[in-house]
C-alpha cells in the first residue's frame, strides 16, 4: 500500500495532499476540493474523515509532484499502519531458536528461580501460557520447585510436542499440558504465579494484552496489593527509532533475500520488513524512544488505544545518512524482572526477535539535518490484529 502523504511549506500556508504520489487537491479559500476519480480506489486512506469533511483551511499555493524538491523549511507528513496476523504459527526449529536465544532464556530462568524460591513454604502452583513445543518455561518452573504446573498451548501439534518433552524430562507428574486457548480454558485451581512468553518482535503484536488481562482475572489467586510478584515477565516495551535502510533503493533485489515479514498484512496496511538483530543494513539516525509499554502486573491500566507523541532530533553528524531516510525500526525490550532485562538492540548475540521496519515510502526521503522528526504513534489493542499507526512529520 502506498503511504498517505502530504507536504506543507512554512510561512506560505500552502498544503498539498498526495495519495500514492498523486496530488489530489489544493487548499484555497474554500473547501478542500479533489477529483473523485483520483481517490476512488483508496478512499481517504484513514484520514479519519478529515478529507471528506472539507474543513481544512489555508492559503493558496501551487502543487508540486512527488519527486520534486520540497521548499526550504518544509515538512512532509506520512502515515503508515501495520496490522499483521499469522505470526504465532511457529515451527519446531523456531521454538528451538527461542530456546537457544541465551539472553532471553537465562533471564527467564533466573527470574522464575528467584520468584519460586521466595514462594516456597507450601505447594506452589504455576500456569505457563503459550508453553510452546518445548514447554520451556513450564520445565523451568517445575525444576525450580513448583509443585504443579499447568502448561497451556493453543496449537495441538505444539502441545503434543510439549507433552513428549515433559515426559522425557520425567516431569509429567508435575506438569500438565493443556491444549486450548487460554481465554477459554478453565483451570481446576487458582495459581500462585503466571509465566508467559507471548511477545512479538513488536512487543504486543501477538495479542498478549487481552490474554494477560483474562489470566490475571481468572487464574491468579487473590492477593493484597499489586499482582507484580505473581507475574513473569514484568513489562514489555516496543522501542522505535528513525533509520536509513541501506537496501532501500534496491528493494526488488532485497525482497528476494527474505526480508519481508511472513505475517499477513490486513487490507490497506503495510507489509513491513523483518531484519535480524545483528543486521548491518540499518543506520540509526537518532536514539530510540518507547512507542508502547505494557505492564503485565497491571494489564487493566492499558487503554484500548494507547497514543504517544515522540520527537527525534537528527544531528548534523547524521546529515549524510538523513538524506536517505527510510522509515522507522521497532524492536522489543523485555523486562523479565527488575534484574533481568533483554533488549534486542543491545544484546551481544543474535536475538530470535527481529527488527520490524516500516518503510515510509517506496524510495528514501531526503531529510534536512540538523532537524527534528515528529512521530505520533498509536497502538489499537482492541483491533484484531493489533494495529500500529505511525504518523510522521519530516523535516525536508
Amino acid at each position: 500500500m502506498a503511504p498517505q502523504r502530504w507536504r506543507s511549506r512554512s510561512g506560505a500556508g500552502a498544503l498539498v495532499c498526495l495519495i500514492a504520489g498523486v496530488p489530489i487537491g489544493r487548499i484555497g479559500a474554500g473547501p478542500f476540493a479533489f477529483s473523485s476519480a483520483s481517490v476512488s480506489r483508496r478512499g481517504v486512506l484513514g484520514f479519519g474523515g478529515v478529507l471528506g469533511a472539507g474543513g481544512l483551511g489555508g492559503g493558496a499555493g501551487a502543487a508540486w509532484a512527488e519527486n520534486a524538491p520540497a521548499p526550504s523549511g518544509g515538512t512532509l507528513h506520512i502515515k503508515r499502519v501495520i496490522a499483521e496476523s499469522g505470526l504465532e504459527d511457529w515451527s519446531y526449529a523456531e521454538y528451538e531458536a527461542m530456546r537457544d536465544d541465551e539472553p532471553r532464556t537465562k533471564a527467564y530462568e533466573a527470574a522464575i528461580g528467584k520468584r519460586l524460591k521466595g514462594m516456597q513454604g507450601g505447594g506452589t502452583v504455576v500456569v505457563d501460557i503459550g508453553t510452546g513445543a518445548l514447554a520451556l518455561l513450564a520445565i523451568m518452573a517445575a525444576k525450580a520447585g513448583a509443585t504443579k504446573v499447568y502448561a497451556i498451548e493453543i496449537n495441538p501439534e505444539a502441545a503434543q510436542n510439549a507433552r513428549e518433552t515433559v515426559k522425557k524430562e520425567k516431569l509429567d507428574k508435575i506438569i500438565e499440558v493443556i491444549t486450548g486457548d487460554s481465554m477459554k480454558v478453565d483451570l481446576p485451581e487458582k495459581v500462585d504465579l503466571i509465566v508467559s512468553e507471548l511477545i512479538g518482535s513488536i512487543a504486543t503484536q501477538e495479542g498478549v494484552e487481552p490474554i494477560i488481562k483474562d489470566a490475571e482475572k481468572r487464574f491468579l489467586k487473590e492477593a493484597p496489593g499489586s499482582s507484580c510478584p505473581n507475574m513473569i515477565p514484568l513489562r514489555v516495551q516496543t522501542l522505535v527509532a528513525p533509520i536509513k535502510y541501506t537496501e532501500h533503493r534496491i528493494m526488488s533485489f532485497a525482497a528476494k533475500r527474505g526480508v519481508m515479514s511472513r505475517g499477513k498484512a490486513a487490507d490497506g496496511t503495510l507489509r513491513p520488513l523483518r531484519l535480524r538483530s545483528k543486521t548491518k543494513d540499518l543506520v540509526f539516525l537518532s536514539d530510540p524512544q518507547v512507542l508502547e509499554s505494557f505492564e503485565f502486573c497491571q494489564p487493566g491500566a492499558t487503554k484500548a488505544v494507547e497514543e504517544r507523541s515522540l520527537r527525534f532530533d537528527i544531528s548534523k553528524k547524521k546529515a549524510d545518512d538523513a538524506k536517505d531516510f527510510s522509515g522507522f525500526a521497532m524492536w522489543t525490550r523485555l523486562v523479565v524482572d527488575e534484574e533481568n532485562v533483554v533488549d534486542v538492540q543491545t544484546q551481544k548475540v543474535t536475538s530470535h526477535w527481529a527488527y520490524v521496519v516500516a518503510l515510509m515510502d517506496d524510495k528514501p526521503i531526503a531529510l534536512v539535518a540538523p532537524g527534528t522528526i515528529e512521530l505520533k504513534g498509536s497502538v489499537d489493542y482492541s483491533a484484531k490484529p493489533v494495529r500500529y499507526t505511525l504518523e510522521a512529520e519530516l523535516p525536508v
